[in-house]
């Protein structure tokens, strides 16, 4: 997996960790947020690298999946950009300007 694929199952897994089982949301916490290895994890929970790994895979699975059904990362970052050119437009251009960006936000 590469960096930026786990940056983005952080991201999912701010959004969606909630609907992960409590075991899944740990693992993923402790590899994305704590760095912990796969060794480090199994050790603290009793269980095998290989029981980690697989938890992990199918969490993110899991994670991708919520997103590619629900969408909310994409809408946010859609709507962080809509709103940081309302606010460009506005300094810019005046209030008609960001009347528009804000129907484009409704």
């Amino acid at each position: 997996m590469e960096k930026k694929d786990k940056l983005y199952i952080g991201v999912y897994n701010d959004y969606y960790g909630a609907l992960l089982t409590d075991n899944q949301r740990g693992i993923v916490a402790d590899y994305y947020d704590r760095d912990l290895s796969l060794a480090e994890i199994a050790d603290a929970r009793g269980i095998s690298p290989q029981g980690v790994r697989d938890t992990l895979k199918r969490a993110e699975r899991q994670l991708e999946e919520y997103e590619r059904k629900l969408g909310l990362v994409a809408r946010s970052r859609k709507l962080s950009a809509l709103i940081a050119e309302a606010a460009a437009r506005e300094a810019n251009d005046g209030v008609g300007r960001l009347l528009d960006a804000a129907q484009k936000l409704l």
